[in-house]
């Protein structure tokens, strides 16, 4: 079978997408921050959208006082009310997909329904995932792979091939899948030989719940890949929080005329060059600072200091151990992934976005690219940068700040960013107090998921935070507990681990997979790809809307491709109501 590692492409391998979906904070990342709904966050969702749809079946055949016929000034003639199919009774519109008459709308009329409007839409984005996300995330998605037509609104148009939409949440009286339900309904998915001949693991949950609705070998320790990065993200929210920042500063050195560029851990640091070059902005950090921005403040402050000419030393002490022993040795040679450091610039790319060549050293080459800037705003340095250790205590200079880890955590889901996601796993070290090497990374992670509560996750075999390492095991149990985790009403601060799941069919990793299956749009999950791994993991809303936290794992696919029967098989979670 063709080899289709996570290192064969700029962000981790896996097939990704020029487009990125907005972070849709204002739907999923501040919920809860104000108020504290009284039950689940999801199940709260689905009790608002049914009283909607109750009384949308009372009152659908009544016109509003606020109603009034548009004249043919206002518009062109219209077919009347009766031209159109009646709605079933029990239904609403929005079930239907059948429209209404038009009409037009007082200003109170119009301020009311762009509210209920905009409630709708909200709660449409955080079950399904199948429309642009809202919020100060980053752009649309450009590109939704070969065939597809691009998204470039907040609420894209049903493509003309395509039935109206269904209804998201669950209409009154309905139940969840059953575990019975779901056995039926993915019997011929799992039959196939890609999946039936090949060991397998799955694992389906409620998200309202956390109940285990259907279980094949799920308690297994599989090679995760880069589904790994679902339990590092979870525990940088988790201990950080998603508002946090990473800082780099540049400070008075111990002797006169010296300053010390020091690392804080941004992955996003980047050169002004290298932005420029910008052409998808989706494969790069958005708002991400620069070096040549830093080494602009810092020659102001110089010079209002009086001072022309320094010495520069970086430091980058951290963060230790740039080199996993339990990578692959051509890993790093190849630029599979960066050397590990707490100070670099364009990801240790030489020649970004170019995977090829990297910096040997990371923080030299950050000094060369801080010296130059420093030069061309007028300040002279002495020799070239060289290592060294900031003072304690010492007085700040000039310093830039990473985007919000929010922002960080979405870019690394969603293109599968090894270099972030292994940043992000020795940050979680340096805030739990353990070192910040491969290993001290790796028990941390593990004891925040312990302390938010996924179970379990205190056995799991983890060597990395990028899933390269192919002596790591994760159980689909586990990485479908992650994800019932992230989605409890108590923990809001987790919510950019869901907003930035790859939309099947759109966008990031999942933009060229799903084809034209139903689960297209309707399905969110972080992919992992190695040499004979494949897994898939999120979340997939069902024809009646209930939405599953779901886990597919294999690792020693040695005869089949079993990619697209996975993803067959979450496709068909989208197209079932599993009752």
């Amino acid at each position: 079978m063709p080899d289709r590692r996570d290192d064969r492409h700029a962000h981790g391998g896996e097939p990704e997408g020029t487009g990125r979906e907005g972070t849709g904070r204002e739907e999923l990342g501040r919920e809860g921050a104000g108020r504290e709904p009284s039950a689940g966050w999801w199940a709260d969702e689905r009790r608002r959208r049914q009283a909607e749809r109750a009384h949308d079946a009372e009152n659908h055949a009544s016109v509003d006082d606020n109603l009034s016929t548009p004249s043919a000034e206002d518009h062109p003639p219209t077919p009347s009310a009766e031209a159109h199919p009646p709605t079933p009774a029990g239904k609403s519109l929005m079930e239907t997909g059948i429209p209404g008459p038009r009409r037009r709308l007082t200003g109170v009329g119009v301020a009311i329904l762009v509210v209920c409007a905009l409630v709708v839409a909200g709660v449409t984005v955080v079950a399904t995932g199948a429309v642009r996300l809202g919020g100060s995330g980053a752009g649309v998605a450009q590109s939704p792979g070969p065939g597809r037509t691009s998204v470039s609104s907040p609420a894209a148009s049903p493509s003309p091939t395509r039935a109206a939409a269904r209804a998201v949440l669950l209409p009154p009286g309905e139940v969840l899948p059953t575990a019975t339900g779901l056995a039926a309904a993915l019997k011929s998915a799992l039959g196939v030989p890609e999946l039936a001949k090949q060991p397998t693991s799955v694992a389906i949950r409620d998200v309202t719940s956390g109940r285990l609705l259907y279980g094949k070998d799920q308690s297994t320790g599989f090679i995760p890949a880069s589904t790994t990065k679902l339990l590092t993200s979870t525990a940088a929210l988790g201990l950080l929080g998603p508002d946090h920042r990473f800082t780099t500063k540049v400070v008075r050195g111990a002797k006169a005329g010296q300053v010390v560029l020091v690392g804080g851990g941004d992955p996003s640091l980047a050169t002004a060059a290298a932005r420029s070059r910008i052409v998808d902005p989706a494969r790069s950090f958005r708002d991400a600072p620069t070096v040549d921005g830093l080494a602009a403040r810092t020659a102001r402050a110089l010079r209002a200091a009086g001072t022309t000419s320094v010495g520069v030393l970086v430091d980058d002490s951290l963060f230790s151990e740039q080199v996993n022993p339990n990578w692959e040795e051509q890993y790093v040679p190849t630029g599979v992934v960066a050397r590990i450091s707490a100070l670099w610039v364009d990801e240790n790319k030489l020649s970004w976005p170019s995977q090829l060549p990297r910096a040997k050293d990371p923080a030299l080459a950050a000094g060369d690219a801080f010296v130059a800037a420093l030069s061309k705003n007028g300040i002279t340095v002495t020799g070239g940068p060289s290592h060294g250790r900031a003072p304690a205590k010492a007085a700040t200079i000039a310093s830039v700040q990473s985007p919000p880890l929010s922002d960080l955590v979405e870019h690394v889901l969603l293109v599968s960013d090894n270099d972030g996601a292994e940043i992000l796993a020795r940050q979680v070290a340096v805030a739990s107090g353990k070192p910040a090497t491969f290993a001290g990374a790796a028990a941390a992670v593990k004891g925040e998921l312990t302390r938010l509560g996924v179970a379990g996750a205190d056995k799991i075999s983890l060597y990395d935070g990028s899933g390269l390492s192919r002596h790591n095991r994760i159980s689909a149990d586990v990485l479908s507990k992650v994800l019932v985790v992230a989605s409890r009403s108590q923990n809001p601060k987790l919510r950019p681990l869901l907003t930035g799941l790859p939309i099947a069919g759109f966008t990031g990793s999942l933009a060229r997979r799903f084809g034209d299956s139903e689960g297209v749009g309707l399905v969110r999950a972080k992919t992992g790809t190695l040499s004979g791994v494949s897994s898939l993991a999120g979340l997939a809303t069902t024809k009646d809307g209930a939405t599953l936290a779901f886990a597919v794992m294999s690792d020693k696919a040695t005869k089949y491709d079993p990619h697209g029967a996975i993803d067959n098989l979450a496709a068909k979670l989208a197209t079932c109501g599993c009752r």
